[in-house]
């Protein structure tokens, strides 16, 4: 993948160079221009559809600038419909009537215009509305002969889905600028995760451009934070969930679900590669794996009962690896066995197997022991062509048949 074939996405330019919050300035402006770009090329397929989501639904013509204090031809005070779009990356708490009224000053970031009505539009991608800014563009739009002007606050995700569910119904060249805004949106991280797409698992067949290292983990992140969410109401026990770090040689992105001390206890974990989304229980300081083996020597054909209660949901892969330390905090690990659920479910081959894991397990001093079932990535693009609400709902629900296992390796 390359971010950089997106007709709306720029490179970064040198970091050093510029604070966090230039870098925030110039994604806004980036935002609010590919925005306004897509409008005014898109045609009147696109500008009507989105004026009539401001309540704007009768207009003949529309015009657009950016960065500009007012309008060209007469104040917009003066115009009969008037609007104050701000657009925002979370949900805003700002409510004009929280604040007193201001001056019009400031610069507008940009405007949709036209017979009889004026958009002001002010957007933000991180934190929310300056107030002050806020009520200064809301006197821009105060008039004494006409209604007071609307508000309209909506997100940016709220903006993508407008955008997405126009595709549809546009031909070119509207349908492409329409899909490139979406793409951009996607990429600069204003919707959070919307689903799975090809790009995600592509990645990692190449992982050498830096820009979509950062959208794949970004993604990740969010994707497990939905997840992560729907767990904690299953259970407490999944009160943290760890982001690992993603380097460029990485061929893989993890999430860690669990309690703080997660690494001490048997917990779940996926992680994101070119061939799927892994899910997994694992268990790898020697706190976690020293408990596992007491579970086992006490019941392990309980611990088996449940592995084959689990497989009749849906199989699965018992792996067992040696850790051999190679340098403070770096191990190498070593395969050792590698059980198919279908194996342990057979009564008597499944039993020999079965015994012969346990003991390899006891007798190895560091074992790394995971539990993998791995959802390929053609499922989860069906999964997401809706959104990814139903991609996140497989994933919990596995690791809520998995917890019957966490819950008993910890003992």
């Amino acid at each position: 993948m390359d971010l950089h074939h997106n007709l709306f996405y720029s490179y970064r330019g040198p970091s050093k160079d510029k604070s966090e919050d230039e870098r925030d300035q110039q994604l806004e402006n980036n935002l609010t221009k590919a925005l306004v770009n897509t409008l005014r090329l898109g045609g009147d397929v696109v500008w009507r559809p989105f004026l009539s989501r401001l309540g704007i639904r009768d207009a003949n013509d529309a015009s657009f600038l950016l960065q500009r204090h007012d309008l060209p031809s007469g104040r917009a005070a003066q115009r009969r419909r008037r609007v104050l779009l701000g657009i925002s990356k979370t949900e805003s708490k700002w409510s004009s009537k929280a604040h007193a009224v201001a001056e019009p000053k400031g610069l507008p970031d940009a405007w949709i215009y036209g017979d009889g009505f004026a958009v002001l539009v002010e957007s933000k991608v991180t934190g929310d509305f300056s107030p002050p800014q806020m009520q200064s563009h809301l006197a821009r739009l105060q008039s004494s002969e006409n209604a007071a002007p609307q508000i309209v606050l909506m997100t940016w995700a709220e903006i993508h889905t407008f955008f997405h569910g126009l595709l549809s119904n546009l031909s070119q060249p509207a349908s492409l600028l329409a899909q490139q805004f979406v793409e951009y949106l996607e990429y600069t991280g204003m919707t959070g995760f919307t689903g799975f797409r090809r790009d995600h698992f592509e990645y990692f067949l190449t992982h050498d451009d830096d820009d979509a290292r950062r959208w794949v983990r970004a993604q990740l992140e969010d994707f497990a934070g939905q997840v992560r969410e729907r767990l904690r109401e299953f259970s407490s026990f999944y009160g943290t969930c760890d982001i690992g770090t993603l380097r460029l040689a990485q061929s893989a992105a993890w999430a860690a679900f669990g309690p703080s001390n997660y690494r001490e206890v048997t917990h779940q974990t996926m992680s994101l590669a070119s061939d799927g989304l892994r899910v997994f229980v694992n268990a790898e300081l020697k706190s976690a794996t020293h408990r596992i083996k007491a579970v086992l020597k006490q019941a392990a054909d309980a611990v088996r009962e449940t592995l084959r209660e689990l497989h009749a949901y849906e199989p699965f892969d018992l792996v067992l690896e040696e850790r051999i330390q190679r340098q403070a905090s770096i191990y190498d690990c070593i395969p050792k066995i590698r059980v198919h659920s279908s194996l342990l479910a057979d009564e008597v081959v499944g039993r020999v197997a079965w015994m012969a894991f346990v003991e390899t397990l006891q007798h190895i001093p560091l074992p790394y022991l995971h539990l993998d079932r791995l959802v390929p990535p053609n499922k989860l693009l069906k999964l997401s062509e809706h959104g990814p609400a139903e991609a996140v709902e497989l994933v919990t629900e596995v690791f809520r048949r998995n917890h019957a296992v966490v819950e008993l390796l910890n003992g």
